[in-house]
């Protein structure tokens, strides 16, 4: 069988450039492995959450003050949470500590972290010794994590694809509940939303849940906690978004990962039966929306040594010919696992991880993978989160709900800007492409009551209207912005485009099919572009016309576009004819 002809790019064979560290962690039972002095880690980056120190003995009060200093100079890099190799030279050589160096140095990091009511928690411990020499040392790698002042937790969110029958909502159960599956998909249970559900065994609508990490890395779920707990005891949340892997929900889930903005997708191939068409058209999804990605191969128990091996293959060949510089690294040790993680968002890595859901094979380094996963706005930079929270705010709505003695709940996220609890707002486009003027009434994050939410964060917000508006004429996809903003909707909007595939050699004006832009999923019909036709794999700038109502389009959002097999992916550039929406209330 062969799994690697793909749809989304041109097959090509990419340089790799390895710098994946060079060592074993060593655990418990293990026998001593020496290593060369000369084995080394990339050179330290003055940028970034990840710290080297040689050694940290004793210092003097200046020297103490100058080394608090610098590491919430890595937590603020890290966005709360920061890696300290100890033991290791800014070069990256791995010289390593005696026994007695290393408990000083692991104190005096204490100590520093300690002064700024940060955690500590040790990664990993290896054994490195020198050549044609008998002493060993050890290089410990170590998480220093702080909440944010500014915020409740760390929050991360997972997008859960990958084929139907390849363990994705098991998967979510066993991490959710602390129980490994019974080999007939027990687990999975407990995420499944509707009836069909349970019967077919298949998800075909998006599932949400919540694990958590304390702040010693332990993974905090619903075996022995209630969500109210799970919340208060972590120090990092992460929502699992479970979605559809049947082909006939692909609409739903595309839905899913564009309108939920996940900060990193897990793809979840079946170790029985390798990638699949689906596994592709997700793994190219994730892609097209810039989403950094990991892969999960499940069910290794149930395969042979042979079969796992050919899948694993499969799966790094499929990544190398997406036409992108990914490169595909098997997670096998914790070591692996932490320098995968904590480097995700800064690098073209894709991990591989193989797991079993019923022996509970691999989990450890799964767990420690999703421990030091970077936080959610790790990749933006300091001036661009900056700007974020200086706009106006921008809350993107995903559900609508009428809750009773409540009212009108909306959930989603805010993309940028700062939005508090009585904050004077106004709410559409509606149907006719008018705005409500309304008010903040409460803010729920996981449940939980906040007066303030930032920029990446969902959250629940209610809210009330000034004068009496039909709710009914509200529907996904509209937004929540400032009284002060001008309120704008448009039938039109220019993108940069790029046809992926198409049946046919070109697409001509009139083409018509659904657009998905954020939380927004309408038909929109083609109606200009710069070349005679569209042809797949060439860039052009296109006009869409939203078929139906006017919309807010936001400039710069990431596109994806669909027509039965037609796929293709762009970003918003700008609006054209906007319709500046007169507030219902004036």
């Amino acid at each position: 069988m062969d799994f690697m002809i793909t749809q989304f790019s041109p097959e090509e064979s990419l340089p790799i450039y390895n710098h994946a560290r060079n060592n074993r962690l060593l655990s418990d039972g293990d026998d001593i492995v020496n290593y060369n002095v000369n084995d080394f880690l990339p050179p330290e980056n003055d940028n970034g959450n990840i710290e080297y120190k040689a050694k940290l003995i004793n210092p003097s009060p200046s020297r103490l003050q100058h080394l608090i200093t610098q590491m919430k100079w890595r937590l603020r890099e890290g966005q709360g949470e920061a890696i300290y190799e100890i033991g290791v030279e800014d070069g990256g050589t791995l010289v390593g500590l005696t026994d007695t160096e290393l408990k000083a140095s692991i104190l005096t990091l204490r100590k520093m972290a300690s002064d700024i009511n940060a955690t500590v928690a040790i990664l990993s411990e290896r054994e490195v010794a020198g050549k044609n020499s008998d002493v060993v040392r050890k290089v410990a790698e170590v998480l220093v994590r702080k909440v944010p002042d500014n915020q409740q937790f760390i929050e991360l969110r997972l997008a859960i694809l990958g084929s139907a029958d390849a363990g994705k909502s098991t998967l979510c159960g066993v991490l959710t509940q602390g129980v490994f599956d019974n080999g007939q998909g027990k687990a999975r249970l407990n995420l499944f939303r509707y009836l069909h559900e349970f019967r077919s065994g298949k998800t075909s609508s998006i599932c949400l849940d919540i694990v958590g990490f304390s702040s010693d890395g332990q993974l905090v779920n619903y075996k022995h906690n209630t969500l109210e707990e799970i919340v208060d005891r972590s120090t990092k949340i992460i929502t699992l978004i479970d979605l559809a892997g049947d082909s006939k929900y692909l609409k739903t889930t595309i839905y899913g990962v564009s309108s939920l903005f996940p900060h990193y997708c897990a793809l979840i191939v079946n170790a029985r039966v390798g990638p699949t068409l689906i596994t592709k058209e997700h793994l190219g999804l994730a892609i097209a929306l810039n989403i950094p990605i990991f892969i999960i191969v499940t069910k290794i128990d149930n395969a042979s040594s042979t079969q796992v091996e050919k899948v694993l293959k499969c799966v790094e060949c499929l990544i190398s010919r997406m036409g992108t510089n990914r490169v595909p690294k098997r997670v096998k040790i914790k070591e692996d696992a932490v320098t995968y993680g904590s480097s995700l968002t800064s690098s073209e890595i894709v991990p591989i991880f193989s797991v079993s859901n019923v022996t509970g094979e691999n989990f450890d380094l799964l767990m420690c993978f999703l421990n030091v996963l970077p936080p959610a706005t790790s990749g933006i930079s300091k001036l661009k989160q900056k700007q974020l929270s200086c706009n106006r705010p921008l809350f993107s709505v995903e559900e609508i709900f009428r809750v009773p003695k409540v009212g009108l709940v909306l959930c989603g996220i805010l993309t940028q800007g700062v939005m508090s609890e009585g904050d004077a707002v106004q709410i559409g486009p509606d149907s006719s492409g008018a705005f409500h003027l309304g008010k903040i009434d409460s803010i729920r994050r996981n449940k939980q009551p906040v007066m303030v939410i930032r920029p990446g964060e969902a959250a629940s917000v209610a809210v009330s209207f000034v004068s009496p508006t039909n709710v009914n004429s509200l529907r996904r996809g509209i937004v929540i912005m400032s009284a002060k903003e001008i309120g704008v909707s448009c039938k039109r909007f220019v993108a940069r485009f790029y046809l992926l595939y198409h049946p046919a050699t070109e697409i001509c004006i009139g083409f018509q099919g659904t657009v998905y832009l954020g939380t927004l999923c309408r038909t929109a019909t083609i109606v200009e572009f710069d070349p005679p036709s569209i042809q797949p794999c060439v860039w052009v700038n296109v006009v869409f016309e939203f078929y139906r109502t006017p919309e807010f389009v936001l400039v710069g959002t990431p596109l994806i576009f669909r027509m039965g097999q037609t796929k293709g992916m762009g970003e918003v550039i700008s609006v054209t004819e906007e319709l500046t929406a007169k507030l219902s209330d004036s």
